[in-house]
C-alpha cells in the first residue's frame, strides 16, 4: 500500500553535511591521495585475481592482479567491460552512502559509533547470504552488489577515521568493530570540533596536511583499507566467497566469459499458426543481423535449435544444427498455417525446447495466442529449473485481435465464453485467462522475461536479447554520413589501430548492379544485401585505410571492428562538500561536470586526446579535451564538461602504443535539463506491515516556469502521478508512504517529464530492504523544538534546554543496549530488564549539541536509530577573555613598585592639566566664530 503527501515550497535550502572520509573518486590535483574508487578497484582486482588462481582459471601466476584479470577475459572485451561496469556500480553505491548519509556517524565509523558500524556490517553480511541463496535474476544480483558497496564503504572508513593505524600501523582488523570505543576530533577543515582544546585530529583520508592532520599516515591507511577490502571479499573462512559460494561470487562480480556461453544453445520455440507470418519475419531479421555480426567471433552458441508448434499438439517438431546459416534457412522456410482457434500448444513447444537445449541456455518463445495446454505449466517450470534455463516470452497478442473481427452482417464471428476448471466448453477444457498471467508466473519462478509487444517492435527486442546473451566482440569505431549530391571520388580515411582484429565497413545505400566503391586489393569479403554493402577485412594492417566513394548518392558508413579494446563513459557531479560523485540521472544545463572515460584492454602507453559528443543526426555538439589519470589496471581519462545540448553518442580518440590513431564510439544519451530530482535517503530498513515516508524533491534551476509530471512506480505498477508548476528557483517537495506486506525488497522508480519535452528528463531508482518488526526499532514520538538563533554560540548554548521523546522496541529488549551519540545528552527511562517489548525514553540536552542520534542494539546485532536535528547552523565560537589573578609582590620589588606608582600618578595629573587647556582654547574658538567672519582664518593662523 502506498500513499502520498505533497507540498510546494517557494524557498528552501537543503542542509548539506560534510564528512571526513577517503574521497569518493580520484582527486586529479592530489595524485598521491587514494580514493574509495582506487581502494575498491585495487581490492576487487586482488580478490578476483586470487579467485582465478584458486580455481585454476588463469595460468600465469607471475602477473599483477589486473593483468591476471585481463588474461582471464582475453579478447572478450564485452565480458571484461561488464566486469569493470559492475565494479563501477559497486563504487557508485559507496558514493551514495558517503553523499546521502554524511551526517550519520556509524556509516563513517566516527565518534562512539564503532560498535554500531560493526553490527551494521554484520547485518549486511547476513542479508547478502540470504539473498544469494535465492538469487535468480540480475535484479537479485544487483541488490547484493549494492549491499557489498555499502559494507566496503564503512570497512574502508575504519582505517581513515579511527586511530587503528596509529596503534597497529597498516595491519587490518579482522574482527572489525568489537573492542574500540574511542572518540576524538577528526581534524578536517569541515570538522567543527577542531576548534576545541585538543588540537589536530586522526583523520587520514587525504595525502596533504591542509586536508588531513595525519596525512603522513594516508598511505598506511589506504593500504590497510585495500587489504581489508580483499579480506572482506575472500578472507579464509570469513570472506564473501565462503559466505555465498564460488558460483554466486562469479555472478556477483561478472567473472564469466563467453567461453561459458559457447556451451549453450540458442533456442527458438515459435508458433507457426496462420496468424504468425509477420512475427516470424521479425525473428528472422533479428537473428540474421546477430549471426552476421558474430560470424567472425569465437563466441557463438554451441548449437541452434528451432521448435515449432501448432494445433493439434502432434505438429510440435524440433530441429538442431551447429551452423547458424542453416538456422536462418529454417526460419526463412517456415510455412505458417492451421490454428482454428485463438489458443495454441505453447507449453508443449516449451517442453520440446527444454528437452533439446543445453544447460544454462535461453529459450525464446514467440506466440500471439494463449496457451491452450497451460495445465503443463508446472512441468515447464520444473524442466527450466532443473536445467537452469531462462525463458524469454515474446507475446504479440495478434491472434485475439485478428479473430475478433466482424462478419458482413456486423456481428462478431465468435463469442468469448467463460469456462471454469474441470468444465467443458465448446473450446475444450481450459481456464480462460490472459496468457500474460501464465507466462509471467513461469518467468517469476525461473528468472525469465515477458515482453507483451507489437510486431513492429519485435525485431529490436529479439536482437537486443540475443546480443545480451551472445555478445560479439564488435566495437563501434565511427560513423560517416554523406547527403545526396555529395561530391563523388571522395577519399574516406578509416583509422585502424593495433587492437583491431577484423575491420567491418557497412555502407547504405549501395546498388548491387553497379560499382560504387573501389577496392585496393582482393583481401576484402564483400556482401550486398538489401542495398547494404558489408566489407570485412581480416587482420588488417595498422594505419589509415582509404575508402574511395565513386557516387554522389546519399551514404551512411558505419565502421565496426572485432577488437578487445573498448571503453565506457560516466559523468561525475561536483557536490557542496567538495567531492565529486557519479551522476544519477541527467546533468543540469550549464553546470560543471567531468566526463570520465575508462578504456579496457589498452596498453599503458596509450593516449587519450578528445571525447566528442554527437546528436541523433551525427552533428557534433561538444568537444572535451581529456587528461589521463593513474588508475590501476585501467586506462582512465577525465575532462571538463558543461552540458547544453542533447547528445546520443560519444567518440574518443588518441593514439595506441605504436602511435596509430584510434577511434571508438558508443551510445551515450545525455539530455541536459533545468530540473534536479532528489530522493532523500531513509534511515534504516522499511518495517514489515508499517508505513515509512520516503521524501523526494524537484528543483527548478532554470530561469523560466517548468510544468512537470512526476511518476512513481514499483516496477510494473504506477503508484502515483503528480503534476504541477515550478517557478524559477522553486522546490517541490513530496512524501510517498510505503507499507509492505512481505520481506521482499521494494524498488521505487521516480521519473520526471516536462511539458514540451519528449520522454523522461530525470529519473532515479531506489531499493529499500524490509525488516521484520520484531527486530530492533526506534521511533520518534515527540520532536524537540529547534534551537533559536541566539543560542547558536558557545557562550549561550548551555542556557537553552530542549526535550524530546522516542520509543525503542525489540523482541529481545531486555538484552539490548541503548546508545546515545553524545555524553552531554541525558536519557531517562525505566530499567531495560523490566521492559516487555517497547520502552519510551525521554531525551534532554542543550543547544550546545545540535544533532543527536539514539540507537538500540539488540542481542542479534540488529539496530535502529532515531535522530534529532536541533539546528542546521554551526555553533559560533565565542572566546572568553579572563583577568589573571593578582600575585603578591616580592619584598625586593616593593620600592620599584612605589616608584612606578609615582610615575603613573604624575602622568595622570599632567594629562588632566592638558585636557583643561584644550577645553579653554576650544571654547574661545567657538566664541570668536560667532562674533567675526574673519576669526576662522585668524584663529587658524594663530593656532
Amino acid at each position: 500500500m502506498f500513499s502520498v503527501w505533497k507540498c510546494l515550497l517557494l524557498f528552501c535550502c537543503f542542509c548539506c553535511r560534510t564528512v571526513n572520509s577517503f574521497p569518493p573518486n580520484n582527486v586529479p590535483s592530489e595524485p598521491k591521495t587514494q580514493s574509495h574508487f582506487s581502494i575498491t578497484l585495487g581490492g576487487v582486482y586482488a580478490s578476483t585475481a586470487s579467485f582465478l588462481d584458486m580455481f585454476d582459471l588463469v595460468n600465469n601466476t607471475g602477473q599483477s592482479f589486473s593483468q591476471k584479470v585481463q588474461e582471464y577475459f582475453g579478447t572478450d572485451q564485452e565480458s571484461y567491460s561488464n566486469h569493470i561496469g559492475i565494479i563501477r556500480r559497486i563504487i557508485g553505491y559507496e558514493n551514495n552512502i558517503q553523499r546521502d548519509y554524511a551526517g550519520i556517524s556509524f556509516y563513517h565509523v566516527n565518534g562512539e559509533q564503532i560498535e554500531i558500524a560493526h553490527n551494521y556490517i554484520r547485518t549486511l553480511r547476513q542479508s547478502i547470504a540470504d539473498l544469494s541463496s535465492t538469487a535468480t535474476t540480475e535484479d537479485d544480483l544487483e541488490e547484493i552488489r549494492e549491499k557489498v558497496g555499502a559494507a566496503l564503504y564503512t570497512i574502508q572508513e575504519f582505517y581513515s577515521n579511527t586511530n587503528w593505524i596509529e596503534l597497529m600501523e597498516n595491519k587490518i582488523y579482522e574482527d572489525f568493530g568489537t573492542g574500540f570505543l574511542g572518540k576524538c576530533s577528526h581534524g578536517s577543515p569541515d570538522d567543527d570540533s577542531r576548534f576545541s582544546t585538543a588540537a589536530g585530529g586522526i583523520y587520514k583520508g587525504r595525502s596533504i596536511v591542509d586536508e588531513a592532520p595525519h596525512s603522513s599516515l594516508h598511505g598506511a591507511a589506504s593500504d590497510a583499507a585495500m587489504d581489508a577490502t580483499e579480506y572482506f571479499l575472500i578472507g579464509q573462512g570469513r570472506g564473501l566467497l565462503s559466505l555465498i559460494g564460488a558460483e554466486a561470487f562469479r555472478d556477483v562480480f561478472g567473472l564469466r566469459t563467453r567461453e561459458d556461453v559457447v556451451k549453450t544453445s540458442l533456442t527458438f520455440v515459435i508458433d507457426v499458426t496462420g496468424s504468425m507470418g509477420d512475427d516470424i519475419k521479425a525473428v528472422i531479421a533479428a537473428t540474421q543481423n546477430i549471426v552476421n555480426e558474430a560470424k567472425d567471433s569465437d563466441f557463438v552458441p554451441e548449437n541452434y535449435i528451432l521448435v515449432t508448434f501448432s494445433d493439434p499438439e502432434s505438429l510440435t517438431t524440433g530441429r538442431m544444427t551447429t551452423n547458424p546459416q542453416t538456422m536462418i534457412t529454417w526460419l526463412q522456410n517456415i510455412a505458417v498455417n492451421g490454428g482454428g482457434d485463438c489458443a495454441e500448444y505453447a507449453m508443449s513447444g516449451m517442453l520440446k525446447g527444454i528437452e533439446m537445449s543445453n544447460e544454462k541456455s535461453k529459450i525464446y518463445l514467440c506466440t500471439d495466442a494463449d496457451a491452450k495446454d497451460e495445465d503443463k505449466q508446472g512441468d515447464v517450470m520444473a524442466g527450466l529449473i532443473a536445467k537452469q534455463l531462462t525463458p524469454v516470452f515474446l507475446l504479440t497478442g495478434q491472434c485475439s485481435r485478428r479473430r475478433r473481427k466482424r462478419n458482413s452482417g456486423g456481428a462478431e464471428e465468435f463469442e468469448l465464453q467463460k469456462s471454469f476448471q474441470n468444465e467443458k466448453s465448446s473450446r475444450g477444457q481450459r481456464v480462460k485467462r490472459s496468457s500474460l498471467l501464465v507466462f509471467q508466473k513461469i518467468a517469476e519462478e525461473t528468472g525469465g522475461r515477458v515482453y507483451e509487444t507489437k510486431v513492429a517492435e519485435l525485431e529490436a527486442i529479439v536482437e537486443k536479447e540475443i546480443q545480451d546473451t551472445f555478445p560479439s566482440s564488435n566495437v563501434f569505431v565511427t560513423r560517416l554520413i554523406f547527403p545526396t549530391n555529395s561530391k563523388p571520388n571522395e577519399n574516406i580515411s578509416v583509422p585502424v589501430d593495433n587492437h583491431i582484429e577484423t575491420l567491418k565497413i557497412e555502407i547504405t545505400t549501395v546498388s548491387a548492379e553497379r560499382s560504387d566503391v573501389m577496392f585496393s586489393s582482393n583481401i576484402e569479403q564483400k556482401n550486398i544485401l538489401g542495398g547494404k554493402l558489408t566489407i570485412s577485412i581480416l587482420n588488417p594492417s595498422s594505419g589509415a585505410w582509404i575508402l574511395t566513394r565513386k557516387t554522389s548518392k546519399a551514404w551512411i558508413v558505419n565502421v565496426t571492428a572485432q577488437s578487445p579494446m573498448d571503453f565506457s563513459t560516466s559523468l561525475l557531479a561536483p557536490s557542496s562538500d567538495g567531492n565529486s560523485y557519479f551522476l544519477v540521472g541527467n546533468p543540469i544545463m550549464g553546470f560543471n561536470y567531468s566526463v570520465v572515460v575508462d578504456i579496457q584492454n589498452a596498453n599503458h602507453n596509450l593516449t587519450c586526446d578528445y571525447a566528442l559528443l554527437f546528436d541523433d543526426t551525427w552533428n557534433q555538439v561538444a568537444e572535451i579535451p581529456l587528461t589521463k589519470m593513474a588508475v590501476q589496471g585501467i586506462s582512465s581519462c577525465i575532462g571538463p564538461y558543461v552540458p547544453f545540448n542533447k547528445s546520443s553518442f560519444v567518440q574518443i580518440s588518441g593514439t595506441d602504443e605504436l602511435g596509430n590513431t584510434y577511434l571508438r564510439t558508443r551510445m551515450f544519451s545525455i539530455l541536459p535539463t533545468s530540473v534536479r530530482l532528489r530522493v532523500l535517503p531513509v534511515l534504516g530498513d522499511l518495517r514489515l506491515n508499517e508505513g515509512t515516508n520516503i521524501s523526494f524533491s524537484l528543483t527548478n534551476t532554470g530561469d523560466s516556469t517548468a510544468e512537470f509530471i512526476i511518476t512513481i512506480s514499483d516496477g510494473d505498477t504506477t503508484i502515483d502521478v503528480q503534476t504541477g508548476f515550478l517557478q524559477a528557483g522553486q522546490i517541490y517537495e513530496a512524501v510517498v508512504m510505503v507499507t509492505t506486506d512481505s520481506l521482499k525488497s521494494v524498488v521505487l522508480r521516480f521519473s520526471v517529464s516536462l511539458k514540451n519535452y519528449t520522454g523522461v528528463v530525470q529519473s532515479e531508482t531506489r531499493r529499500f530492504s524490509v525488516t521484520d518488526t520484531r527486530t530492533a526499532d526506534c521511533s520518534v514520538l515527540e520532536y524537540p523544538r529547534t534551537c533559536p538563533v541566539e543560542s547558536l554560540n558557545t557562550y549561550n548554548c548551555s542556557k537553552y534546554i530542549w526535550t524530546g521523546l522516542v520509543e525503542v522496541s525489540s523482541s529481545t529488549i531486555r538484552l539490548s543496549e541503548i546508545i546515545v551519540s553524545s555524553e552531554e545528552i541525558v536519557l531517562e527511562h525505566m530499567n531495560l530488564t523490566l521492559a516487555n517489548f517497547s520502552l519510551p525514553i525521554s531525551v534532554r540536552g542543550s543547544c550546545c549539541v545540535q544533532s543527536v542520534l539514539i540507537s538500540i542494539l539488540d542481542k542479534d546485532g540488529h539496530f535502529s536509530q532515531c535522530r534529532f536535528e536541533l539546528s542546521n547552523q554551526a555553533l559560533a565560537i565565542v572566546e572568553m577573555i579572563t583577568t589573571p589573578a593578582l600575585v603578591e609582590p616580592k619584598a625586593e620589588l616593593v620600592i620599584v613598585n612605589w616608584m612606578m606608582i609615582g610615575i603613573v600618578v604624575a602622568s595622570v595629573i599632567a594629562g588632566i592639566i592638558l585636557i583643561a587647556v584644550l577645553a579653554v582654547l576650544i571654547y574661545k574658538t567657538k566664541f570668536n566664530k560667532n562674533n567675526s567672519a574673519t576669526s576662522v582664518s585668524y584663529t587658524k593662523e594663530k593656532l
